[in-house]
C-alpha cells in the first residue's frame, strides 16, 4: 500500500484525535497544533490506521478471489512509517474455506435410502417396560428392618480395592438403587440380598475378561459395603385415577398410546441417524476433502469439553484429544459436505423458519433467565440446523 493511500487512513484519525485534545487553558480543539501534537498518542493512532487499512485490503482481496475466510487473519506488519513517507507493507496468513470435491452423493443417497427398511412398530413388551418405569418412579417407599431382597430400594456406602489399594472411581457415599436392576457388575447386588440395615459387608468379585475398562479385565476387586438403609417399595396400580395424577392424561389408555407414540418416534430418530451416518461415511470416502486444521481443533475443543470433569491432569486431556481426533475430522468433513450440497442445490431455510425456531428457543425458561444470550449466535446455530435438516430431506427425496 503506497504512502499516499495509507495516509488516507492515518490522517483522518490523527485529525480527529488532534481536535479532541483538551489542554489546560484552552478550549477543546483550540490549542496550538504544535502543543496538541505532542499530547496525542501517535502509536495508538498508527495502530488504528493499520488495523483499518489491513482490514479493508484483506476484504478486497477475499472478495476479488471469492474466498470465504474461516478464521481471523494473522497480520504481520513488514514496513510502514507515515511520518517518513513510507507506505504500508504487511504479510497476512489467511485460512480459507476449503474446496470440496463431492463424490456422486445422489447415487449414494439413492442406494442407501432405497435399501433401508424402516420398521417403527412397537411391541406390547416395550410399552409395558416403559409403564413399569413410570410406576417405579411413583413407588411408595417405606424403611424396613428386615433383610434386603430383590426389588428393595437400598442406600449404601461402598469402596473397591485392588491389591489393597483404593480403586479410582469405585467408591461412593449414600448411593441409592433398586436391588436386582443390574446397576453394578454382576455379583455386587446379589451380595447385598439377605442383609439388614447397619451391616458392613466385605466380598470379592472377579471382573470379566471383556470388561469395558481394560485395566480391570480379569482382576479381583475387593469391596467393602456399609448398608445404610433398606426400603420396601409399594408400586401404585395403573388406574385411570393414578394416570390423571400425572397431569396430562385422561386415562391409562391415553398414557399407553403416548408411550407407544414416543417409542416409535425414538426408533424413527435412531434409524434416521443411522442412515445419515452411513450416507455421509460413503460420501466422505468418495469425495476429496481436506478439513482445515483450525476447524478440526475447534471441533476437538468442543468434544473434549464434554470430558472436562473427568480430566485430572494435562496428560489425560491430551490422550482424550488423541482418541477423539478421527471423530473430529469426520465431523468437520460431514459439515463441509452439508455446506457444499446446500450450496450446489441452493438449499437454505427461510427467514420466517429461522425466526419461528428462534422464538421457540427464546421462550424457554433457561433463555429467559439469561438476558445476555448471544441472539446472533443462536440464529446462526438454528440456520445450520434447519439447513442440514433440509439437505437430509433432499437426499431422502432422491430414493
Amino acid at each position: 500500500m503506497e504512502h499516499k493511500e495509507f495516509l488516507e487512513y492515518y490522517q483522518p484519525i490523527y485529525d480527529q484525535t488532534l481536535a479532541s485534545v483538551n489542554l489546560k487553558g484552552f478550549r477543546p480543539g483550540t490549542a496550538p497544533k504544535e502543543m496538541a501534537d505532542k499530547a496525542v498518542d501517535k502509536e495508538k493512532i498508527f495502530h488504528e490506521a493499520v488495523s483499518k487499512a489491513t482490514r479493508d485490503a484483506l476484504q478486497e482481496i477475499t472478495e476479488d478471489n471469492h474466498w470465504q475466510l474461516i478464521a481471523q487473519p494473522k497480520v504481520e506488519i513488514v514496513e510502514t512509517n507515515p511520518q517518513e513517507n513510507i507506505g504500508l507493507k504487511f504479510k497476512a496468513t489467511l485460512t480459507v474455506f476449503p474446496e470440496v470435491k463431492l463424490g456422486n452423493y445422489k447415487k449414494i443417497a439413492k442406494k442407501i435410502f432405497g435399501g433401508a427398511k424402516k420398521d417403527f412398530s412397537v411391541s406390547e413388551e416395550e410399552v409395558n417396560k416403559s409403564l413399569q418405569w413410570v410406576l417405579n418412579s411413583r413407588a411408595k417407599v417405606t424403611r424396613v428392618s428386615r433383610e434386603a431382597k430383590k426389588g428393595d430400594w437400598v442406600e449404601v456406602d461402598f469402596a473397591g480395592f485392588v491389591g489393597g489399594q483404593p480403586l479410582d472411581g469405585a467408591s461412593e457415599k449414600s448411593d441409592n438403587f433398586v436391588l436386582g436392576e443390574g446397576k453394578f457388575i454382576k455379583g455386587f447386588e446379589e451380595n447385598l440380598i439377605g442383609h439388614k440395615e447397619g451391616e458392613r459387608l466385605e466380598f470379592s468379585l472377579d471382573f470379566p475378561k471383556d470388561y469395558w475398562k481394560e485395566d480391570l479385565r480379569n482382576k479381583k476387586v475387593n469391596f467393602t459395603v456399609q448398608l445404610k438403609g433398606v426400603f420396601e417399595r409399594e408400586l401404585p396400580e395403573l388406574s385411570d385415577d393414578f394416570v390423571k395424577g400425572l397431569g396430562k392424561f385422561e386415562n391409562a389408555a391415553a398414557l399407553k398410546a403416548s408411550i407407544q407414540e414416543g417409542i416409535a418416534k425414538e426408533k424413527e430418530t435412531k434409524e434416521n441417524e443411522r442412515i445419515q451416518l452411513k450416507i455421509f461415511e460413503e460420501i466422505i470416502k468418495n469425495s476429496e476433502i481436506k478439513p482445515p486444521r483450525i476447524m478440526v481443533e475447534r471441533t476437538l475443543d468442543n468434544l473434549t469439553a464434554e470430558y472436562k470433569n473427568l480430566v485430572k491432569n494435562p496428560g489425560e486431556e491430551s490422550a482424550i484429544r488423541k482418541n477423539l481426533e478421527e471423530k473430529a475430522k469426520n465431523s468437520v468433513a460431514t459439515n463441509l459436505i452439508l455446506y457444499q450440497i446446500a450450496k450446489e442445490q441452493k438449499i437454505e431455510p427461510s427467514q420466517k423458519e429461522i425466526e419461528s425456531e428462534a422464538n421457540k428457543a427464546l421462550s424457554h425458561s433457561e433463555f429467559k433467565k439469561n438476558p445476555k444470550i448471544d441472539v446472533q449466535r443462536l440464529y446462526d446455530y438454528i440456520y445450520d440446523e434447519l439447513r442440514n435438516k433440509k439437505v437430509f430431506e433432499y437426499l431422502e427425496s432422491l430414493k
